[in-house]
């Protein structure tokens, strides 16, 4: 069951591009937009790892499975993907 800590109510899609951008940048990537691919922006696995910890941190445990970032990696579907997690 996902827990939602990032705030009481849900972020909209774009909120969570933003985030998931800022996010991006934190650990040293140069994600530029929602279309940026976090592969392409220059993401490995181990940061993925730091991705998908900081994405558990701000919206609960599985709110960005490691398949789901492989599968589908541009900020855009990141977000989505994360949206999707904390609706559940």
């Amino acid at each position: 069951m996902s827990n939602n800590t990032q705030s009481s109510r849900t972020l909209s899609q774009e909120e969570l591009e933003q985030w998931v951008l800022s996010a991006c940048r934190d650990i040293g990537l140069g994600a530029e937009d929602a279309d940026s691919d976090f592969f392409g922006a220059g993401g490995t696995s181990l940061t993925a790892i730091r991705l998908i910890a900081k994405a558990e941190e701000g919206f609960g445990e599985d709110a960005l499975d490691p398949e789901d970032l492989f599968a589908r990696s541009s900020v855009r579907e990141i977000a989505a993907t994360i949206l999707r997690s904390t609706r559940t």
